[in-house]
This record gives C-alpha cells, structure tokens and sequence, in this order.
C-alpha cells in the first residue's frame, strides 16, 4: 500500500536496520484540527491510520471548533484517538489545564492526553516555563490519575524538559532531520505530508513499538 510504503521510505532514510526500527514501519497516524478539512473520512479510513491525534484547546480560552466532531466520527470508525493541547505563555498552567479538561474526551480506548508544548516567538524564563507545563501536567494527573503525553521538538526536550521532568512521560518528539536521540513513543517527522481525504497538509507520525505496545498506552 502506497501510505506503508512511504512510511517506510522515510524510515529507512535514517539507515537504522534494527528490530525497533522495523516495527515503527508498520504504525503511522495523523494529527489533525480545524486547520485541517477532512473531506472524505471515507477515503481516510481506508488509508489504515493506526491512530489520529486530535486538537482539543489552545490556552486558557481556545477550544477547536472542530474538535468535537472531528473526535465523535474517529471514535465511531474504530480508530485509536487522543487529545491535545497547545501550551502558550500567556496563562498559567492551571488555567490552561482547566481549559482542556473542559471540553477534552478520555473515554476507554482513547490515547493518553498530550500536552503541546513549542517555541514561540517570545519565550519566558526557563524556571517559569518548567513551574507552567509541570502546573499543568499534575492538575491533568489529579484529573485523570495519569499525566499527559508531552509533544515537543527535539531541542525543546533538551532545554526545557530533559532534567526537569519528576516522572517518566511518553514523548511525541518532533523532528523533521533525523531520528531522535531519546526514549521517543511517537515520532513526527514531517508536516508536509499528503493523505487522501484530508485538504492541504497533515502532519505524519510514527509510534515507536507493536500494536500490542500501542494498546498498552490507551485508556
């Protein structure tokens, strides 16, 4: 199949040939939101998505209009689905925690939630930043008794997030030049990517293990 083929093209262009490796080839998924017209479920559906990640809330107002719908139609075609958050810089943690748990869904067989966490164009002290996501992160675990996903690029784990996290979490590590050098879950390695039933560009990711692995992860 043409999506398995490329996922696997991309892949092996980091010339690892282990075990590990090979079974990233075989789950790839999308991340999705209002941003992004999905035209044809139907036709999506049947590209074999082994999951969809889904935007939920931005801050500690936004919520994607497109989220509950987009959700709703991923659950009903039996597609592993999870929810995120983009992290800004203007609200506090708990602010933003609320937001989320607002509207966000964590049904069973749902993935973990995800907290967003990137770059912006100004950014505020490290210490600040660190007291925010953790803020953030444990408001979700007395929620939900378990701590989000962080998704982030790969030079952000290293500066904000490597040696300041209190706990092990699964990471959705980005980044577009080569495999991540940490304990990656899932993997996004390009934002370009086309995929039928989806207008423009979709983000493509990778999640590093078996189905069994993956099934491990859910609600």
């Amino acid at each position: 199949m043409l999506v398995v083929q490329s996922c696997a093209i991309l892949t092996n262009s980091n010339k690892d040939t282990s075990d590990d490796s090979k079974e990233t080839d075989k789950i790839w998924g999308i991340d999705i939101s209002h941003y992004q017209e999905v035209v044809d479920w139907g036709k999506l559906f049947e590209q074999e998505p082994g999951f969809i990640f889904v935007k939920a809330t931005e801050g500690s107002t936004f919520q994607d209009p497109k989220y509950t719908e987009y959700y709703n139609t991923i659950r009903k075609l039996n597609i592993p689905v999870g929810s995120y958050h983009f992290f800004t810089y203007k609200s506090t943690g708990e602010d933003q925690a609320k937001n989320f748990l607002s509207i966000v869904k964590y049904q069973h067989g749902d993935l973990p939630l995800v907290l967003d966490a990137e770059f912006a164009r100004k950014m505020p002290e490290k210490k600040i930043i660190i007291k925010d996501l953790l803020e953030f992160m444990a408001v979700i675990y007395t929620k939900t008794g378990r701590y989000p996903m962080i998704y982030c690029d790969y030079k952000y784990y290293l500066l904000y997030l490597k040696d300041s996290l209190p706990v092990k979490c699964n990471l959705w590590i980005v980044d577009y030049k080569r495999k991540p050098d940490c304990d990656w879950t899932f993997w996004q390695i390009t934002e370009k990517y086309k995929i039928g039933g989806v207008k423009g560009n979709v983000d493509f990711n990778l999640f590093y293990g078996s189905k069994k692995k993956l099934k491990s992860l859910l609600y």
